[in-house]
């Protein structure tokens, strides 16, 4: 609301004792924001905000660096190397990227369990979905090769898993996860994430990738988890001005 632009001294809406009380935003971890009840954290974040627009205009200066990217495999595995030997890894990967491509930008802190769970759960979701292709796939094979006898012999739930799959509208495909959450390890470099330079990053990034693995950029598809949303957003428009296309 208005009130942030008025430039009152903290002392007009905090008492003393309160603004001591408030934590150096270095010290504002997610894991304690987890443990305070929803009303006291919700607070504190008020504070910490105005706080901080009081006579100063706040500029999001935070890049990472070199962020961790990794690609799961369907037996549990994960290639795993920084974003800038990614690439190179990939080469080595036989037939990478021959069908669709997901790339999933986390977004929320990879230190919290329950963000750690949810993103776990995300990118096997997005392996199912790949894996029910090639479960179709496999069963019609087997249709086609085995006798009758073995036909008969398959269990209840075989065939609603070939009916399942064969119901899934999608292709196989390959996942690729931009771990930017795991660079979030406080709530001062979540809050002062640069979107748009972090974005523009990712974009030139993908749009190497389709270059030295020759990958149609029809067959990239994005996602991105909370501020990665916004992330892999600005990496698609840097995609789009590098190269002429849409993701």
């Amino acid at each position: 609301d208005n009130s942030v632009s008025q430039a009152l001294k903290p002392s007009q809406w905090l008492s003393v004792q309160e603004l001591q009380a408030i934590p150096a935003v270095d010290e504002l971890t997610l894991e304690r924001l987890e443990n305070m009840s929803l009303e006291k954290g919700a607070e504190l974040l008020q504070q910490v905000y105005h706080l901080s627009q009081i006579n100063h205009d706040v500029e999001p200066n935070f890049v990472p660096s070199n962020i961790q990217v990794y690609v799961p495999k369907p037996n549990g595995d994960k290639i795993v190397a920084p974003i800038n030997e990614m690439i190179q890894l990939l080469k080595q990967k036989q037939n990478f990227g021959q069908d669709e491509v997901t790339i999933i930008v986390t977004g929320l802190p990879q230190t919290s369990e329950t963000v750690k769970k949810a993103t776990r759960k995300l990118v096997q979701a997005y392996m199912q979905r790949y894996n029910l292709q090639q479960q179709q796939q496999q069963a019609q094979k087997y249709n086609s090769e085995s006798d009758e006898d073995n036909k008969r012999q398959r269990t209840s739930s075989e065939e609603d898993y070939s009916e399942q799959a064969k119901n899934a509208n999608t292709n196989t495909g390959d996942i690729i996860v931009i771990d930017l959450g795991s660079t979030l390890t406080n709530y001062k470099r979540y809050a002062m994430l640069d979107i748009e330079k972090t974005g523009a990053k990712i974009g030139k990034w993908i749009m190497e990738l389709t270059s030295e693995l020759q990958l149609p950029h029809e067959t990239i598809h994005m996602i991105g988890q909370n501020v990665g949303a916004h992330v892999a957003g600005a990496a698609a428009n840097e995609f789009t001005r590098l190269t002429g296309h849409k993701l």
